[in-house]
């Protein structure tokens, strides 16, 4: 039996609106941001079990304050105050601690740990304190970690690897470490084959310098289309414990990358606008197509897709986003979306390469 225009605009109109779903994967990406990594301890006590429960339980503090930094906003943070929670209240917010790296003796545990939990939970929390929660990501940035001219060898593998080992990979704004065959002037030519396979929007250059006992990173942002320069991070390095300073530099550099972005969508808690765009196509492949990147792109800016209605030629789509529509449009191309504005209203096409 032949099918009849009718039906075969219903069966492709299904199709399209079965195969599109991305609440969930949008939920999940959004709950990663309740996971902290990277976090380091290191516990004495009389036994090995209870030095690594000693260390577990300081895992979960410092994890628990540098999530509520990560969700927060820090004038809103330093007037309200870092919201109280004892061991009995961490172990109902913490879902679990996984072991990144750990060595032990029959007195010691150290322990590289990341520390997952419960978001409705730390939600609730956070609400009773009357702090605003900003769980939004928005699209990575690469980081390449550089020296300058001159500095050693062990040096650039410490800067390197506070960078890969910070657990800064979780944050609202990940920051993905590049290859380390990146390196010199800051130059998006260079870091654009490495940007694009860590799906990153720009790459951060943190050019480290050491003068005797202070240590400097410079912090430059290219993309493809502008070149930024994000100042200085400032560390003194006591003793020997170069390491450490190190670190000191990557968090700093990190809490300005997260505070800007929070800055952009946190007001009043964040606020989310809503869009009506038509999705225009040629064929099956280019819905396809559409429809992943509008997928892809709730990982980030975006939330609440609906399809409101399907054509052989185009759909009505509808969703919210944070952030403005210049944001937006970057994050649509970078997911292979173009989105114009046009006479008739908002429209969504493929990037043709």
């Amino acid at each position: 039996m032949k099918a009849t225009p009718l039906a075969v605009f219903a069966a492709f109109a299904l199709a399209a609106l079965c195969a599109f779903a991305p609440g969930l994967a949008s939920a999940q990406v959004r709950d990663n941001v309740y996971a902290v990594g990277g976090v380091h301890v290191d516990e004495t006590a009389a036994n090995a079990a209870a030095a690594q429960e000693a260390a577990f339980n300081a895992a979960q503090r410092q994890a628990f304050e540098r999530l509520v930094r990560r969700l927060t906003v820090p004038d809103e943070l330093s007037r309200m105050g870092l919201p109280a929670a004892d061991d009995a209240m961490l172990q109902r917010l913490v879902l679990s601690v996984d072991i990144e790296e750990e060595n032990r003796s029959s007195t010691r545990y150290i322990g590289r740990l990341t520390v997952r939990f419960d978001p409705s939970s730390v939600r609730t929390l956070l609400r009773s304190y009357q702090l605003a929660i900003v769980d939004t990501r928005t699209s990575p940035i690469l980081v390449a970690p550089v020296v300058a001219h001159g500095a050693p060898p062990e040096t650039a593998a410490l800067w390197r690897g506070v960078w890969a080992l910070g657990g800064y990979g979780d944050e609202l704004a990940p920051l993905a470490v590049a290859p380390e065959a990146l390196q010199g002037a800051p130059d998006w030519q260079a870091a654009a084959p490495y940007a694009q396979a860590a799906a990153a929007a720009s790459a951060l250059y943190a050019t480290l310098r050491v003068q005797g006992a202070t240590a400097t990173a410079a912090l430059v942002e290219v993309d493809g289309s502008a070149r930024r320069d994000r100042g200085e991070v400032t560390a003194r390095i006591n003793g020997s414990d170069v390491r450490a300073a190190l670190a000191s530099l990557a968090e700093q550099a990190n809490l300005r990358i997260q505070n800007e972005w929070k800055s952009r969508v946190a007001v009043a808690g964040g606020q989310r606008a809503r869009i009506s765009a038509s999705a225009l196509y040629t064929d099956q492949d280019q819905w396809e197509r559409i429809k992943a990147g509008l997928e892809s792109a709730a990982q980030t800016l975006i939330s609440e897709i609906r399809i409101e209605a399907v054509g052989r030629e185009g759909a009505l789509v509808s969703f919210s986003f944070v952030g403005d529509s210049s944001q937006l449009a970057a994050e649509l191309e970078r997911r292979g979306i173009r989105l114009e504005q046009t006479a008739a209203g908002p429209v969504l096409r493929v990037v043709r390469r």
